[in-house]
């Protein structure tokens, strides 16, 4: 076999949900019905994944076994990239957006919607629905009890009406564990065990510990804001990405901040 043929360098026109993979990042684009692997280093597109017109991938995880996994926000498809192959793993509803995977490959899938809920979906594509009725919760992250941290309330929440959510799979029950945030649309746990949650429109970064129902804003970033969702590399490097632009902004545990283009944006004429 020859050489691989150069990835289109294209930059789409805009991003979502995005997850570290080793030195690369995974992004998923709505506008772009595509998932991209991207180069942490300088943004080089590695890898084009389409979803399938009109699934509009929004998050991403990768799963222990490197199995990366997708919510398609438009028509309810959990994709799966495995082997450099994209395939629809399970079809749920539309409006699925949150996704995690935790250390025992089980996929978590919630939904931006007011009265959703939370499935599990085994590897094999075996669903089972753990908790309904709640409010509309995004990029979520898994405690280390299993259970789910999601932020709560959306932008409608208002200055202060951010909350974080515990969603506990065992039974159901759904636990406000911190409020009075700003509004919060993104969550992640960092390497140290803190759990991250990101006021999308400022830019904050907020330490939220869920059993004492405290948070204290940790970093404010504004270069790439406003921001989409947020993940953290294992040596605590943070990457948010740009809701309107195709571009991830980097933050280093030393501060250092740098914007990174995708691909090659094109230029305006």
């Amino acid at each position: 076999t020859g050489p691989r043929p150069p990835v289109d360098q294209a930059a789409p026109d805009s991003i979502n949900g995005l997850t570290v993979d080793g030195d690369t990042l995974w992004i998923a684009s709505i506008d772009a019905d595509t998932v991209f692997q991207v180069s942490r280093a300088d943004g080089t597109i590695l890898g084009r994944f389409p979803t399938g017109s009109g699934s509009g991938p929004d998050d991403v995880a990768v799963a222990p076994d490197g199995t990366v996994y997708s919510t398609g926000f438009k028509n309810g498809d959990i994709g799966q990239i495995r082997d450099g192959r994209y395939s629809v793993l399970v079809t749920l509803k539309a409006g699925v957006n949150p996704i995690t995977v935790g250390a025992d490959g089980n996929i978590w899938v919630g939904e931006m919607a007011d009265g959703g809920s939370v499935t599990r979906i085994s590897p094999d594509g075996t669903t089972e629905v753990v908790a309904t009725e709640l409010p509309t919760i995004n990029a979520f992250a898994l405690d280390p009890q299993g259970r789910i941290l999601a932020p709560a309330g959306g932008l409608q929440a208002g200055e202060f009406g951010g909350t974080i959510i515990r969603v506990d799979p065992a039974d159901g029950s759904v636990t406000t564990v911190a409020r009075g945030l700003p509004p919060v649309m993104a969550s992640a746990t960092g390497p140290d065990g803190r759990y991250l949650a990101l006021a999308n429109v400022s830019g904050q970064i907020l330490a939220v510990n869920p059993d004492a129902g405290t948070f204290e804003v940790v970093r404010t970033v504004t270069e790439g804001a406003p921001f989409d969702n947020i993940d953290v590399a294992p040596d605590g490097t943070i990457y948010l990405s740009s809701f309107v632009t195709p571009t991830v902004t980097e933050v280093k545990p030393d501060g250092t901040v740098r914007v990174i283009n995708i691909g090659h944006l094109a230029v305006g004429g």
